[in-house]
């Protein structure tokens, strides 16, 4: 199996931070990075209808850009999650229309109570309903985080059109990440028990004992560590949470830590769906990510043509930890891949 892997680590210092030929200043940088993490003016805003087993959905998206180059569509995490978090790649759009859209449940799609429509199958098929909706032809894949799975999920059943899949902070395998992943992130957070606060996760989410303010605070660790670098929390953090589906979350993956991964999610594999893809992939992870380096090396192996970039000073939420670098790589990857097709 093929596999073209390059490891890149990011710094401030890197071509990233070069315009018209010139590095920027702290305070440029600050500016576009300012900018990056702005809820986008949209050029087209909407809905496209769904419809499964007979009932009838809206699922927002909005789109930004009208570049000439193929649209990239943006599949958000969680579940449960939704687009604000991965504004950044809004940056991609003086080349190439964005396409941002709220999962069924989530953000500004519609939020039917109905458990049984929290499973990762109806959700491969649910983005079908978007990319027809949209009329889209020719396009590029971007997953962040669950979002991954999905982009594979989906590809897998519906590759036709499909120009590549970037997939950040990857999760494709769940079992590999709760049985090899995750036991080794509990044994890094030390602030409380002596230096076993893993185990007070596991007690408070698997046996139902402990204080809930230790296990507050032992997951607190895990998120500052291996989720989010970014403190105090900006502005698209804040609505990410402000207008998430907890539900969803506790149905699929059924852990607050999301290092006990019990719900519905928890027999997921896609790795043998992307390797049945002939399609260039294009992997991103922090360097701290919760999808761990190792993790998400061990993922692109599945992959029959895959770069892959670990980035520096990031956790998992490197759109809004190293937006910069993190588009750099990303616009890279595309034109790369768009100069291949034209040649």
């Amino acid at each position: 199996m093929f596999n073209r892997i390059s490891e890149v680590c990011c710094s401030f210092e890197d071509c990233t931070h070069i315009t018209n030929g010139k590095a920027m200043n702290d305070e440029e940088k600050e500016a576009r990075i300012k900018k990056s993490l702005t809820e986008p003016r949209y050029d087209y805003e909407g809905f496209v209808d769904y419809v499964y087993r007979g009932d009838g959905y809206k699922l927002w998206y909005g789109i930004i850009g009208s570049g000439s180059r193929a649209s990239a569509l943006i599949l958000h995490g969680g579940p449960g999650g939704n687009h604000h978090n991965l504004v950044a790649f809004q940056a991609l759009a003086g080349e190439r229309r964005v396409i941002f859209y709220d999962q069924l449940g989530c953000g500004k799609s519609d939020r039917p109570d109905n458990p049984t429509l929290w499973t990762a199958e109806r959700y491969f098929e649910e983005v079908l309903a978007v990319r027809d909706g949209l009329g889209l032809k020719n396009y590029h894949l971007i997953g962040h985080s669950w979002g991954t799975t999905l982009a594979v999920g989906f590809a897998a059943r519906h590759p036709e059109g499909i120009l590549s899949i970037s997939l950040h902070s990857p999760i494709l395998n769940f079992p590999y990440y709760i049985n090899h992943v995750s036991p080794k992130l509990k044994q890094g957070l030390s602030c409380l028990n002596n230096g076993k606060t893993g185990r007070i996760i596991d007690d408070y989410e698997l046996r139902g004992l402990g204080a809930k303010s230790d296990y507050d605070k032992a997951c607190m660790e895990f998120t500052r560590r291996h989720v989010i670098h970014t403190w105090p929390l900006p502005g698209v953090m804040k609505r990410l949470l402000a207008s998430r589906n907890a539900v969803i979350h506790d149905i699929m993956v059924a852990s607050g830590s999301e290092l006990n991964v019990q719900g519905n999610l928890k027999k997921v594999n896609v790795t043998s769906q992307l390797s049945e893809l002939d399609l260039p992939v294009l992997m991103t992870c922090g360097n701290d990510d919760l999808c761990t380096p190792a993790y998400t090396r061990y993922q692109s192996e599945f992959a029959n043509d895959c770069q892959c970039h670990i980035i520096t000073e990031s956790a998992h939420m490197s759109p809004v930890d190293r937006p910069l670098e993190l588009i750099s790589l990303q616009r890279s990857f595309l034109n790369e891949i768009e100069k291949t097709i034209s040649t």
